[in-house]
């Protein structure tokens, strides 16, 4: 009897456009195609070692760049918050920039969730 072992293909980075595309997947399958504006919520936390010192002033730096920034429930985090569509370059352009800014301040970009638009949940 012959037993091969796979090993599970490794996530790609969160922020990254792969990543990204994961997440579009999910919503194409609810019918949404990531174009239309909508809330968008990132997330972000300290890595072991992180200067606690420099917290106000990332706050203060997304704030100035449109983000609306709170306390995430653990571990020290931040999450970020604003409204615009998923579906573009520059949305993955954001978020690859996103997370090499946290990775530069000693914090790890946790990837990030929307709403879902589609004709069930788009106002009328």
């Amino acid at each position: 009897m012959v037993f091969k072992l796979f090993k599970k293909k490794p996530s790609p980075p969160l922020g990254s456009s792969v990543s990204n595309c994961l997440v579009r997947a999910q919503l194409k399958k609810m019918g949404d195609d990531g174009a239309k504006t909508r809330h968008v919520i990132h997330y972000a936390y300290p890595q072991d070692g992180a200067d606690p010192s420099l917290r106000e002033a990332m706050i203060e730096r997304l704030r100035a760049d449109g983000y609306d920034v709170k306390d995430a429930v653990h571990e020290n985090g931040l999450v970020l918050e604003h409204y615009r569509e998923v579906a573009s370059e520059a949305f993955d352009a954001m978020t690859v920039d996103l997370s090499r800014w946290f990775a530069e301040m000693g914090w790890a970009y946790d990837g990030w969730e929307c709403a879902v638009v589609n004709e069930k949940t788009a106002p009328h």
